[in-house]
Parts: C-alpha cells; sequence; structure tokens
C-alpha cells in the first residue's frame, strides 16, 4: 500500500512538473505571435518566426502527449 502511494505522489509531481512546462511554452509562444509582423516584407524574412511558433508547438505537444501516456499507463482503464 505505501508503495502504491509513493507511485501516486510520483506521478502527480511528474504532471505538475509537465503543466508546469506548458504553461511556460505557452507564455513563450503567445509572446512571438504578438510579435509584429509587416506584410510589406518578403515571406522569406519571417520563416525565423514561424520556426519558432512550430517549435513552441511541438514542445507543448510532446508535454501533453507526456501526460496523457502516464496517465495512460497508471491508470489503464
Amino acid at each position: 500500500r505505501r508503495l502504491e502511494k509513493m507511485n501516486q505522489t510520483s506521478v502527480k509531481r511528474v504532471i505538475k512538473r509537465q503543466f508546469n512546462a506548458i504553461i511556460d511554452e505557452e507564455m513563450k509562444l503567445r509572446r512571438v505571435l504578438a510579435m509584429e509582423t509587416n506584410d510589406e516584407h518578403p515571406e522569406a524574412l519571417f520563416s525565423g518566426l514561424y520556426t519558432r511558433i512550430e517549435q513552441h508547438l511541438d514542445n507543448i505537444n510532446r508535454l501533453q502527449n507526456r501526460i496523457v501516456l502516464l496517465q495512460s499507463i497508471t491508470n489503464p482503464e
């Protein structure tokens, strides 16, 4: 019974870490999305900006997948 309690505590802590990382990534993404873009500039100029946006989205997706996987392993139903 004690081992089960420790595992649940660890699971909750890991999930909380993932949630905190998601919040951090979302704040970074919002800052990038808030950057002013000017349609007068060529599309190639924004390539780096788009890459940063995609990286933040990938990070959020990876963190969400970790939570789902951990929950499915610890609570198989």
